[in-house]
């Protein structure tokens, strides 16, 4: 019985509980991944959800913009509208200017001017937010004198004046669905990918010969032992007992033969016995062994100064030497 028998049979008895311990540890991996993914995507929605694109209108150290358009995009198409903050200060421009009086208007249509703040220019500037509809929106900063708009501002205030959008906003429960969304199919496609690679691996292994695939769970078992896993069992390593150190390569080689035609035969039903006739007709050429040369004191030799150099005379090629 190969090892891939072994394996199923250790898997449907009470005993074999190894192959279960490795896939409940494999199952709650995947699970712990996929469950870090899912609070990662949602993290990154809710804190990009918030995000302000923010337009600078005027600055303290340059002259007040009197006149700002601001475009509110009409993000995929669907008309939201969008939460726009105002943030917004003004000071008198020098200790000798008299205190002012400062209005912004907000033209929605061309014509229809709503007045959103007006105090004076010692006043903390405090603006509601803003929800607007896509389109341009122009905003006006005047100084009143005596009841009159004063042409130039900047000679007797400095402004800092900023717009935020949330672009965003309009689209966080939407956002919040895509996202979870997203981490299902993830766990969904993770679990299909792994189930494709399982079923190509198993025909890969179906479709290899025998000895190969014994060779191959073999050494599986050899590297999952070595890196950390559970210890491998010792009949699952007889087919790679230490050979003799005086035995040969090539009755090495005819031991290996045999026992692999062996577990094939016996996985066909064939009990005749293998015969390695490769290895009987070199027996035949070959006559029988004597000592001659193996005994004796031991000389040394000029032309063997590495592993090479001796192989070549094993192998009987002296053409280098000639």
């Amino acid at each position: 019985m190969n090892l891939v028998h072994e394996a199923m049979a250790r898997e449907s008895s009470p005993d074999g509980k190894k192959p279960r311990k490795e896939s409940k540890k494999n199952t709650r991996t995947r699970f712990i991944a996929t469950l870090l993914t899912w609070i990662l995507l949602n993290l990154i929605w809710m804190h990009y959800s918030h995000a302000i694109a923010v337009n600078e209108v005027s600055k303290h150290d340059r002259e007040v913009n009197g006149k700002y358009v601001l475009d509110v995009p009409n993000m995929f198409g669907l008309d939201r509208e969008t939460a726009v903050d105002l943030n917004c200060d003004f000071k008198p421009k020098n200790a000798t200017v008299p205190v002012v009086t400062v209005r912004i208007h907000h033209e929605m249509t061309e014509g229809e001017l709503l007045l959103i703040w007006e105090g004076n220019s010692t006043d903390d500037c405090i603006v509601d937010q803003l929800i607007l509809p896509p389109g341009e929106h122009t905003f006006y900063t005047t100084v009143i004198i005596d009841g009159e708009a004063e042409v130039y501002p900047s000679k007797y205030i400095s402004a800092e004046m900023n717009l935020g959008m949330h672009l965003w906003e309009p689209f966080r429960t939407e956002g919040f669905v895509v996202a979870n969304l997203l981490g299902l199919s993830l766990g969904i496609a993770d679990r299909a990918i792994r189930e494709i690679m399982r079923r190509r691996n198993e025909s890969r292994i179906r479709n290899m010969p025998l000895h190969k695939r014994r060779q191959k769970e073999e050494w599986e078992q050899l590297a999952h032992s070595m890196s950390g896993g559970n210890p491998v069992d010792v009949d699952d390593l007889v087919g790679f007992e230490l050979q003799p150190q005086s035995e040969s390569a090539e009755m090495q080689r005819k031991r290996m033969r045999e026992k692999f035609a062996a577990q094939a035969a016996e996985a066909d039903g064939d009990t005749e016995a293998f015969v390695d006739e490769e290895s009987v007709e070199q027996d035949d050429e070959l006559g029988k062994g004597t000592t001659e040369g193996l005994t004796g004191k031991v000389e040394h030799d000029e032309n063997i100064r590495t592993v090479s150099d001796l192989w070549r005379q094993l192998s009987g090629d002296d053409s280098d030497n000639s």
